[in-house]
């Protein structure tokens, strides 16, 4: 007897996942030609699905041929000559329905309001800054001779001056030393996380995040097979019963968090929380992943040691420019333990993944600008501006809107009880982020404050007001 429940795939939606499993059931001749299936009904029941869902799977099938519905009788596995005929065509609209998410359909309609906007969309769906607030470095002037003299700098693991220039960062930052470290130089934040998770981890592994998070939306863990388990975010941090069940449930390989101005929540994991975290982790011999892309944006009162500084062997940190300088400048790094470093080294390396020298040269350049410090402390005053306007715009126009202001980065995270609350904003003109993207109800969404000027801001409190 098939164990049909346990075997089955986890993919969606379901009826592709009930597709593929009898697929592979037929291709490794645990179902027979012309064996009768358990009924729509039995089916229905042992995947915990509607007899719809089973219907359309079994259609599927059906019309590729390696199942016959015969009126009356049931479904049967087609004879052998129809299984090998099946292999010459490729269905690919498997394909295209397998990334049919949640994400892709909401992302169509931002970027469709985008597209149709008339100059009047208030845009508050945004990852990034605007190009307004992004720090103003005047001209990082290189020549070509001195170019070809930088590229003479460049190691395996990046620009050199670059290298150096972020380790100081750190280190005046009070953050962290490198001392036993591997500091290496990606594409990005997200490039990083890939290039962890490919070095490190095999198909099928599982890994865990904080949820509500932007990672709920990432394709980079299917890209390599990584299987994903959510963790509650509780008023008082992630719930540590939850993953702790996680971690002996599905044998957690990292945890994955952003923990200073969290997205989209835009909390700040308190000292307490942290330790709290290292702990289990610790136990169970659990690596962390510590993505601290807004790490730039947090005041001096208000910083909490990294996780990197509290457990430099037991913690991969990572960051980028993207959410200081623009999201086209694709460089980040990876601070690892040497081994790991050069783990991650080899594997950069292998899949031809390095960043640009040009690009690596311009950000060393940014970096040490003399007007660097003070652009990114105006930058702070300017977001800390923008979020108090905002919040006393949505606290005196829409009480019923529930939010805790943030400390900093770009973010508000508003609950409310409108399960249509995209939609009807956007009838407004306005756009958010909707909260199924990361892994919350439709009741949430997330707002970028700081993409609205003067104006902007009160055509925002007009239409709210109406």
């Amino acid at each position: 007897m098939i164990n049909w429940y346990d075997d089955l795939p986890d993919t969606k939606p379901k009826y592709l996942a009930i597709t593929k499993l009898i697929r592979s059931l037929i291709q490794e001749e645990k179902l027979l030609p012309g064996q009768r299936l358990p009924s729509e009904r039995k089916l229905a029941d042992v995947f915990k699905v509607d007899r719809s869902t089973v219907t359309r799977a079994l259609l599927e099938l059906s019309s590729s041929g390696l199942l016959i519905k015969k009126s009356g009788s049931g479904t049967f596995v087609s004879p052998l000559p129809q299984i090998h005929s099946t292999t010459r065509k490729v269905d690919w609209n498997l394909f295209l329905e397998n990334h049919e998410t949640t994400y892709s359909s909401y992302q169509s309609k931002i970027t469709q309001a985008r597209a149709l906007n008339n100059h009047t969309l208030l845009d508050g769906a945004g990852n990034e800054l605007p190009m307004e607030l992004i720090p103003h470095l005047g001209s990082l002037q290189i020549n070509w001779q001195n170019f070809l003299i930088a590229q003479k700098q460049s190691q395996d693991a990046g620009y050199l001056p670059l290298i150096q220039t972020i380790s100081e960062m750190h280190e005046k930052r009070n953050q962290f030393k490198l001392n036993n470290q591997s500091l290496l130089v990606t594409g990005g934040a997200q490039q990083s996380l890939l290039l962890i998770l490919r070095s490190l981890l095999q198909i099928g592994d599982s890994v865990a995040f904080a949820q509500p998070s932007y990672f709920n939306s990432s394709a980079i863990f299917k890209t390599v097979g990584i299987r994903t388990f959510p963790i509650p975010l509780t008023s008082s941090g992630i719930d540590i019963d939850v993953l702790e069940k996680v971690i002996l449930k599905h044998r957690i390989k990292l945890l994955i968090l952003n923990p200073t101005f969290q997205n989209p929540t835009g909390e700040i994991f308190s000292l307490e929380q942290r330790q709290r975290i290292l702990k289990i982790c610790q136990d169970y011999q659990i690596a962390i992943i510590e993505d601290d892309v807004f790490g730039w944006l947090v005041d001096s009162k208000d910083e909490v040691p990294t996780f990197k500084s509290l457990a430099p062997e037991n913690v991969i940190y990572i960051s980028s420019l993207s959410k200081l300088l623009g999201s086209s400048t694709r460089i980040g790094w990876i601070v690892a333990p040497q081994a790991i470093g050069q783990r991650l080294l080899q594997v950069q390396k292998k899949l031809d993944i390095v960043p640009s020298m040009l690009a690596q040269v311009m950000a060393n350049l940014a970096l040490n600008d003399k007007s660097f410090n003070s652009e990114i402390t105006t930058l702070k005053l300017e977001l800390a501006e923008h979020r108090h306007i905002v919040s006393q715009i949505f606290y005196e126009l829409r009480p019923n809107w529930h939010f805790s202001s943030p400390k900093g980065g770009f973010y508000l995270w508003v609950k409310q009880d409108d399960p249509e609350i995209f939609e009807n904003l956007l009838k407004k003109d306005i756009l958010v982020k909707p909260g199924p993207i990361y892994g919350a109800t439709k009741e949430n969404f997330r707002f970028n404050f700081a993409n609205f000027n003067k104006d902007e801001l009160e055509q925002l409190s007009t239409r709210l007001k109406k």
